[in-house]
C-alpha cells in the first residue's frame, strides 16, 4: 500500500514552488530589476499573476487529486533567469558607471593641467 503522506508533500511543495515564483515574476515585472523590455515586464507580471492565482486555486480546492501543470514547472527556472541576469547587469552597470566618472575626473584633471 502506498504511502499516502508523499503525495501530499509534493502538492504541498508544487504550491509553495508557485508562491515562491509569483513573488519573484511580480517583484521584476513591478520594479523592472531584471529586464530592460516592456514586453519582459508585461509577461512577467501576467507570470506571476497566473502562478499566484493557480497556488491559490490549490489551496482552497478541496479536490484530493491535483492535476499538476507543466508550463507552470518552467515559471521558476524563468524567474531564477530573470533575477541572475538582474544582477549580472546591474553590476556591470556600476562598472561602466564608475570607469565613465574615472574618465570624466581624468579629462579633467588633464584639462586644468593644460594651461595656455
Amino acid at each position: 500500500m502506498a504511502d499516502p503522506i508523499i503525495p501530499n508533500v509534493v502538492v504541498v511543495f508544487y504550491i509553495v514552488s508557485l508562491a515562491l515564483t509569483a513573488v519573484a515574476l511580480l517583484g521584476v515585472a513591478i520594479t523592472s530589476f531584471a529586464t530592460t523590455s516592456r514586453v519582459d515586464r508585461v509577461l512577467a507580471g501576467i507570470g506571476g499573476a497566473l502562478a499566484g492565482y493557480y497556488a491559490y486555486y490549490l489551496l482552497s480546492s478541496n479536490d484530493e487529486t491535483v492535476a499538476i501543470f507543466y508550463g507552470a514547472l518552467l515559471l521558476p527556472f524563468y524567474a531564477g533567469r530573470k533575477l541572475y541576469l538582474g544582477f549580472r547587469d546591474r553590476d556591470r552597470a556600476r562598472a561602466e558607471r564608475a570607469a565613465a566618472k574615472e574618465a570624466t575626473q581624468a579629462t579633467e584633471e588633464w584639462r586644468s593641467a593644460r594651461r595656455w
